[in-house]
């Protein structure tokens, strides 16, 4: 029975404690079981069409229902996972679409399923464009067969997010499905209701992905300790009345679900996820005041509900302070006999006190400490110079706080598109080997962190802001993996995860960096400047050529940015008004660059 499945066996394959497929049936609900199919079948073979995998769902039911009720077959001994890839081997596929599903079909467990996730499609163009149809057909077809229409949402989510966990497709499904009943109530306004919800949603999907890649790629590159200090930093803060025990064993249980899930075995991952659920939702008096309302709901929807819930309230009789790990010389034979457990109860102390700190500032902290324990136990007087430590964790934080104002400040009196502006002056010449529209899109990610942290309340600014920073950082961590841009680069990726965004953000121009010669055909302008003026991607436009620009001159200043951006800007508009576009382009343009090597003192372009 999952809820009491042993967490405590150490690290090894899950394919040796398997959820059989009848008990998995029993556990879930034949609606619930059948989505989760659903959600395995797409994420496997993204280029099937529905009605495919709904034939496969089908007939893996049939087999978990004859399973549930006590049949013993050879397919009862199963696992979902193996039944699932039983029924996609059952026939041949077209090679043309799955080249590697022979291969991997000839394989034995756990390397056939291994084979099958590595095959998965992960680049955001590697499927057709989703063809959204009208808010009025929508409402139409959900009405006329929910189970179908809302089958077939699960099945584009499912396929275009191959790695996101079947539980988090479902509470996606669950929260589509509340705006597109809301949506159509009026179906006159339906479609100005799903413009202004769904922005929200496709927000949520995205922050799902990034969370989850975020915390693979910790396990990945960071080990394992570190996946430990940061998901001991975070329970601490979500549950500040539980005991040190307590956390320890959540956080044990949390590490392997995350090995497991990250593994690619969806199944075992969501298995993992309930068990832990479950085990939560046991103990939630010892853990928390707000678990009630997310254990009272059905054990696929609990697991979400915990993710988002707010922290609980500090306990009244704890003091902000932690003068236990400061003012008593006792900690130096504590830290001697078992270093790692010492430093684990000092950010578990730490982190239940602060809610109002990022996950990467707590573990710099503990950091810190670590540092100035090694240092003050050989002094002679020890606590003099443990005394210290609260004049440094608040530097620290002092420097991430100042920071936050000053960018939240700057936001609000620029405005979104020159804070933008303001970032791209200062991140091209740090990564300017990056190409110009994906770090405008590192841009644009930023700026809207800033824009939703900025509004929150003064006590959460700091975990969201670094937080979401942290994933974008982390993000393009990953992405260069194997092959940075450039030293600095390499170095604040790989060298320490606390202290990776702060590295980050404190980089100076890269100083290997050569800017290319000028030439004719480096800036384009032409009549798409003008398709783009009456729209966001007129920005967009002006954004590239300001890239473009300090990728020539690193070390251009502002003013001199300030007026090229001016004339380039009286261009478009001049040669957006004539009318044979092209002629004055061709005419401009090279005027245009000439007045550029003039201001910023530029060799004449070939």
């Amino acid at each position: 029975n999952l809820q009491k499945r042993d967490h405590h066996e150490g690290h090894h394959d899950h394919h040796d404690k398997v959820q059989l497929i009848g008990d998995a049936l029993n556990l879930l609900g034949k609606e619930h079981f059948e989505v989760f199919a659903l959600v395995l079948f797409s994420q496997k073979l993204q280029k099937c069409p529905f009605e495919e995998h709904a034939q496969r769902v089908k007939d893996v039911v049939e087999i978990a229902e004859k399973c549930s009720k006590g049949i013993k077959t050879a397919e009862c001994g199963k696992s979902v996972t193996a039944i699932i890839l039983d029924e996609i081997c059952k026939t041949p596929e077209n090679k043309e679409k799955y080249p590697f599903h022979d291969a991997c079909c000839a394989k034995q467990d756990p390397d056939r399923h291994r084979c099958f996730v590595e095959h998965k499609l992960t680049a955001p163009d590697a499927l057709p464009p989703y063809k959204k149809p009208a808010a009025e057909q929508s409402c139409k077809d959900y009405q006329e067969n929910r189970a179908s229409y809302m089958g077939h949402y699960i099945y584009e989510v499912s396929r275009r997010n191959s790695q996101m966990y079947p539980p988090a497709v479902l509470h996606i499904a669950h929260s589509f499905e509340h705006i597109v009943m809301d949506c159509c109530k009026e179906i006159a306004t339906c479609g100005q209701c799903f413009g202004e919800k769904m922005p929200a949603l496709k927000k949520e999907i995205k922050t799902i992905n990034a969370l989850q890649q975020h915390t693979c790629y910790i396990l990945k590159n960071f080990k394992e300790e570190t996946l430990k200090d940061v998901k001991l930093s975070q329970t601490a803060q979500k549950f500040p009345r539980a005991t040190y025990g307590a956390i320890k064993d959540l956080v044990h249980d949390i590490v392997h679900l995350t090995t497991t899930c990250c593994s690619g075995d969806m199944m075992a991952c969501m298995e993992d996820r309930l068990a832990l659920t479950t085990k939560t939702c046991a103990k939630k008096d010892e853990l928390s005041s707000k678990l009630a309302a997310c254990c009272e709901k059905n054990v696929v929807e609990r697991s979400a509900c915990i993710v988002k819930m707010d922290n609980d309230d500090r306990p009244a009789d704890l003091s902000p302070q932690v003068r236990e790990y400061i003012e008593d010389v006792a900690v130096c034979k504590r830290f001697e006999d078992d270093k790692s457990e010492f430093l684990n109860e000092f950010l578990y102390e730490y982190s239940r006190r602060h809610p109002e700190m990022s996950t990467e500032m707590l573990l710099k902290i503990e950091i810190g400490y670590e540092g100035l324990l090694a240092k003050c136990c050989h002094e002679e007087d020890k606590l003099a110079c443990l005394g210290t430590a609260e004049v440094e964790m608040k530097k620290e934080v002092q420097s991430s706080v100042e920071l936050l104002k000053m960018n939240c400040g700057a936001l609000e009196k620029l405005g979104s598109y020159h804070f933008e502006v303001m970032l791209l002056g200062k991140y091209t010449p740090r990564i300017p080997q990056v190409t110009t529209p994906t770090l405008i899109h590192l841009i644009d990610d930023m700026t809207h962190v800033g824009e939703y942290c900025c509004k929150v309340p003064a006590e959460k600014q700091l975990p969201c802001s670094e937080g979401g920073l942290g994933l974008i950082i982390g993000g393009m961590c990953q992405k260069q993996e194997g092959h940075f841009v450039n030293n600095q680069v390499a170095h604040c990726c790989s060298d320490s995860y606390a202290k990776q965004r702060s590295c980050f953000t404190g980089l100076g121009p890269d100083p290997s960096y050569v800017p290319p010669a000028p030439s004719a055909d480096y800036f384009k302008f032409n009549d798409e400047l003008c398709a783009a003026a009456d729209s966001e991607e007129l920005e967009v436009k002006k954004k590239t050529f300001l890239v473009d620009l300090i990728k020539l001159k690193p070390n251009i200043e502002a003013e001199q940015l300030k007026e090229i951006i001016a004339s380039f800007l009286g261009m478009v508009e001049k040669c957006c008004k004539a009318e044979h576009h092209a002629e004055c382009f061709a005419a401009e343009g090279p005027q245009l660059i000439t007045k550029c090597e003039g201001i910023m003192g530029l060799p004449h372009a070939v």
